[in-house]
Parts: C-alpha cells; structure tokens; sequence
C-alpha cells in the first residue's frame, strides 16, 4: 500500500488528504577533524534569480473551487541560478497545497549558490495564490506533467542565446525535490507507471505522501536514487513516505526528523534542523547528479545527529 487502498475513488482518497493536509499546513572521527582542517569549503557561488512565465497550450486547466477553467496551463515559475561557469544539475521544487516558491525564497538561492539551478513552479490551482487552493488538491494528478514542462521549458531556455539560463544546465542531471502535497507529486513524476520522467536522476521527498494516479501506479523498482525526509511530529503520518520507502530499492536514504512538524525544517522558516537538511540535500545532489562519490558517502553522516534524526540507508 502507498498511503491509500488503490481500489478506492481518487476522490474518495482525496477528501481524507484535504482534511490531513489542512491540519498539516554525532560526533566526527579524528581522521574526519584532519580532513576538514586540510580542506576548505568551495566559497558560494553569485546567484541570479529570474521568474518565467511557461504556458503549457497542450494541456487545459480545469475549474477551481473558486476559479475558472482555462485552455492552458499558466505555470509561473522562479529560477535561481549561478551567474557563471557550469553547467550546473538542475532542480524542480514542488511545493505544498497552499504553498508557494515564496516559503522557499531564501532556502533555494542558497542551494544554487552550491552550484545547482533550481526551478520551483507555482502550480495553476493549488498554489497560496489561488482562492481556495486546498479544495483543488486533485489538480495533483495534473502536477506532475506540469513538473515535466517545467523541465522541457528550462532545458529549451538553456538552448537559446537570449536567454540569462544559456549554458547554464545540464541537461543530463536532473533531480526533483517536493514537500507535502508536493511530495506527492514527486514520489509520481519518478515512479508512476503514467507519470513518470525518464529524464530524472535523482529525487528528495520532505513531509510528503503518495496518492493514487488515475491510470498508473508506483513502481519502486528502478533504482533511482531517493532521499525521504519527514518530521514525527508531522501531521501527515511519517507511515504514508516510509511504505513507499520501503518497497523502493537502493540506494535510499530515510531520515526521521526528531521533533519536527510539518513546515519549517523544509522552508525558510527557522528550525533546529535547517542545516541538517541543507547539508544532506547539497551532498546527495553533488552525489546523485554530479558523480561525486566523496559527497555521496557523506549522505549519512549529514543527516546523522543523535538529538535532531534518526537515519536509515540502504
């Protein structure tokens, strides 16, 4: 099971995520102490921060609670990115029902300055933005095509002189990192039968959950690599990542938040546990998309903290 019998209605699945979604929203060795006295930290890299407007003319947006349906779907997007050298990994943030790449304004230019380009979208109905976005959470089995645009867009933009993303991408390593009703969205753009993005390399859950997509189902078998992070004290049950965790196989990383809720240890919002997730996320993406083996070993001992995680690896 993925957090919901399969044999029931997408609707019916839905209503309960509406109602959970909305009450939602160690030590180092010596030889360690001698390598991080022998070698220094690379300094952060310049980093721009443009937004784009992609219109998807393929794909119609359909009515809201509260909002009119459209021909297409408008997906404005926020990409922040180094202003030289590459090219660099890319990455698309998925955010939360009622979210935005707003919670993220700090959090994202701050992973690009580690030499990644990030684009975090504003999902057309479900985004903080929208009236009533939470009533538009089953716009998700929309969202993970809309992840896949996002990417074609940005790789296109890479291709074109004009643009400020020229040569900046590579268009071989790409990840996908989502939170919450995001989460949901990630777990499907990687391992739905329907949904999924052969382009993507590498994939990060924060706080998600996994959610029926009509005509497909997750397949957990391929080997992508899979960085899951949740807080136990999160009200969306920790059990909807860790089963799907589970039948996922390696490499893949849990880490259990000791203490965390839902929202802060993944946003810009302070947490105790702001710099364990940055380290973990950076080293796993330097890992997983740069080929760095030295970072990937890392992984690990980032996300390793006895008063702040709990970690599994496999």
């Amino acid at each position: 099971m993925f957090g919901f019998d399969r044999g029931k209605s997408l609707g019916a699945a839905l209503a309960g995520v509406v109602v959970v979604v909305l009450a939602a929203c160690g030590g180092t060795s010596e030889d360690d102490d001698a390598a991080s006295e022998t070698t220094e930290p690379a300094a952060p890299l310049e980093v721009d921060v443009v937004t784009e407007t992609f219109v998807d003319t393929s794909r119609p947006t359909a009515a809201g609670s509260e909002t009119p349906a459209h021909p297409d779907r408008t997906i404005v997007t926020r990409i922040a990115h180094p202003t030289s050298g590459g090219p660099y990994p890319l990455i698309v943030l998925s955010h939360g029902a009622t979210g935005h790449p707003d919670e993220y304004a700090d959090t994202v230019p701050r992973w690009a300055a580690d030499g990644f380009v990030v684009a975090s979208p504003a999902f057309p109905l479900t985004n903080r933005e929208v009236p009533r976005a939470l009533a538009n959470v089953g716009d998700v089995a929309n969202q993970p095509a809309d992840v896949s645009f996002v990417v074609d867009e940005v790789l296109a933009a890479n291709d074109d002189p004009a643009s400020p993303l020229h040569g900046v991408v590579d268009p071989g390593a790409i990840g996908v990192v989502g939170h919450s009703l995001g989460g949901a969205t990630t777990w499907a753009v990687s391992f739905d039968s329907a949904r999924r993005d052969e382009r993507i390399d590498s994939t990060v859950i924060f706080a998600g959950l996994t959610m029926p997509m009509p005509g497909g189902e997750l397949e957990l078998d391929s080997g992508l690599p899979l960085l899951v992070m949740h807080g136990d004290e999160d009200d969306v049950a920790l059990d909807w990542d860790l089963d799907a965790y589970e039948q996922a196989v390696s490499p893949k990383w849990f880490v259990t938040l000791l203490g965390a809720t839902h929202v802060p240890a993944f946003t810009d919002a302070d947490s105790p546990h702001d710099e364990l997730v940055t380290r973990t996320v950076l080293d796993f993406w330097h890992g997983t998309l740069d080929g760095d083996a030295a970072a990937l070993e890392r992984v690990t001992a980032d996300a390793t903290d006895p008063a702040l995680s709990r970690v599994r690896q496999e």
